[in-house]
């Protein structure tokens, strides 16, 4: 009797991989014919997605060669429209979700947070609402969260921050409120943190400082108060802050004009006072484009603004700034844009450097 048991059991597990496969296998199939169903496709992009032919050759679906599962659903820019199903959440293999440039709807299906695998989540530029679900921070794989330009609401969820192999966070242009979450600064590997056109409020958090890999910090149109941290002075890897339209007051810290990477810096439309300090320019050798117009800053242009010379863009419209425009300006030879206009500069007439940089800067504004 125990050889018999023996026998049947090691017919089982032989024949067992087999038939969880197939089942598998059908279950992703069945999932991809959900997610057909629920959707509106009037350009037949998925007209091949039948019985007649096996799911690894249907429009957009890649699968795995070992195990047949879906691995990649990729329909960008199908012209799709509807809901998301629940069924999603049974493609357990899938490492890439890219249904970007379509017109979904409806809110995120919970039955996401299943795909234990996903590493690119990518559902920008479509109609999604709700709010982003709270344990979005149980997929521990993802390295891009992409979900811009949406009509999500409610707050960033604090469980983002167990992301922590995320390389890029993109929740721009939503109806997001509340705070950026204390801890995203244990992000430890993102190189793209892009909120802007949100509503959130609030300080911009000093933990962000403790990402080292920054590249780009896009915060503009919110509504952000208080101090822009010094500590973001020590992102030297940083190449684009943008932090323009918000709420923002005191002083530019001058830890920021010592980024060395930096190539644009908006901090336009704020409330922002206090000088430039008198070295700036040293420490920005690779910056190109600079907007602070909109703001109440004053004081003197410093002569140093020529170490800066790779300016194209420089703006410093409507602010409290007086003096002489510096003659060094005739330094930067790649400047194509200068606003200067309601401020209190005066200009000498008796500067031919200065009087021939206006003549080939034409967009000056006084």
């Amino acid at each position: 009797m125990g050889n018999l048991i023996f026998h049947f059991c090691f017919i089982f597990f032989m024949i067992c991989p087999g038939l969880c496969q197939s089942n598998f296998t059908n279950s992703d199939e069945l999932a991809l014919l959900a997610f057909k169903s629920s959707v509106k496709d009037p350009y037949n992009h998925l007209e091949n997605w039948s019985n007649s032919s096996s799911m690894c050759n249907w429009t957009g679906v890649t699968c795995d060669s070992e195990h047949e599962r879906v691995r990649i659903l990729s329909l960008a820019k199908m012209g799709l429209n509807g809901n998301l199903p629940s069924q999603i959440g049974n493609l357990s293999f899938l490492v890439k979700l890219d249904l970007s440039s379509n017109n979904l709807c409806g809110k995120m299906p919970k039955e996401l947070l299943q795909l234990h695998r996903l590493e690119i989540l990518n559902l920008s530029y479509n109609a999604f609402s709700g709010e982003i679900p709270t344990r979005i921070g149980s997929l521990f794989t993802l390295q891009h969260l992409i979900l811009g330009n949406n009509s999500f609401g409610g707050i960033i969820p604090a469980s983002i921050s167990n992301l922590s192999k995320l390389e890029n966070l993109d929740l721009n242009s939503n109806s997001l409120q509340g705070s950026i979450p204390f801890d995203i600064g244990r992000l430890q590997h993102l190189k793209s943190l892009r909120l802007y056109v949100n509503k959130l409020s609030g300080i911009i958090t000093p933990t962000i400082s403790n990402i080292s890999s920054l590249e780009r910090i896009l915060l503009s149109r919110n509504l952000l108060q208080g101090s822009i941290p010094m500590e973001i002075g020590n992102l030297q890897q940083l190449e684009t802050l943008l932090l323009s339209h918000n709420k923002l007051s005191e002083s530019i810290p001058s830890e920021i004009f010592n980024i060395s990477t930096l190539k644009v810096l908006s901090l336009l439309n704020n409330s922002l006072s206090g000088s430039l300090p008198s070295d700036f320019g040293y420490g920005l050798c690779n910056l190109q484009e600079l907007y602070l117009w909109g703001n109440k800053l004053s004081g003197r242009i410093p002569n140093t603004i020529s170490n800066a010379s790779k300016l194209t863009i420089l703006e410093l419209e409507q602010n409290n700034f007086d003096g002489v425009l510096p003659s060094t300006l005739g330094h930067l030879t790649y400047l194509e844009r200068l606003w200067v206009d309601d401020n209190n500069f005066t200009i000498r007439d008796d500067s031919d450097s200065e009087a021939g940089f206006l003549a080939r800067c034409q967009t000056v504004d006084i």
